[in-house]
């Protein structure tokens, strides 16, 4: 994923539209389960600047953080950003270099703005903390590990949840 600036410099002032319909596992290791990124992008070249903005959906398997079960989550984000451009040839980088670069400072020595890093880092940023499945999951049991959207709970009494190093306390509270 990349804007090639001397195509959006011809255009002095004015924005150039891009779509990328990708696979997340295509660009992330994050998302090695999958999933699908759409993405559109505005690019307009203004002196030394380029300003981008977009917005994004995907979608990726996530595990539920309280039953543990995987599901799809869909995100969707906005971003505006202003990169810096410098002055100075790509040859002296990596192409890793130059993502990390435009996505940590912000700035592109080069032809070439490669947004995937920084595009990741938008991803995350609108991912839910804590993730579910559905919001009436009931997670799983504490005890026997038992999934109770799926089947009720196999531990038999509320004496074997207890701690082993709390069991004095018990013998306290029930002599008095």
């Amino acid at each position: 994923m990349f804007i090639y600036l001397p195509e959006i410099k011809s255009k002095l002032g004015e924005a150039v539209e891009y779509c990328f319909q990708k696979d997340l596992d295509e660009y992330y290791n994050d998302f090695s389960e999958g999933g699908t990124l759409d993405l559109m992008v505005s690019a307009t070249y203004t002196e030394d600047k380029v300003l981008v903005s977009g917005s994004f959906e995907a979608s990726f398997s996530v595990p539920c953080s309280r039953c543990l079960e995987a599901f799809t989550q869909q995100v969707k984000g906005k971003f505006t950003e202003v990169f810096t451009v410098v002055r100075g040839s790509s040859e002296d980088y990596t192409q890793e270099n130059l993502v990390d670069q435009a996505a940590n400072m912000l700035t592109v020595p080069g032809d070439y703005l490669y947004l995937e890093e920084y595009i990741r880092q938008q991803i995350i940023l609108v991912q839910e903390f804590r993730p579910l499945c559905k919001e009436e999951c009931k997670g799983i049991c504490a005890g026997c590990g038992a999934d109770l959207n799926q089947s009720s709970c196999q531990c038999s009494t509320d004496d074997e949840l207890i701690d082993v190093r709390l069991l004095k306390l018990k013998e306290y509270s029930s002599g008095s």
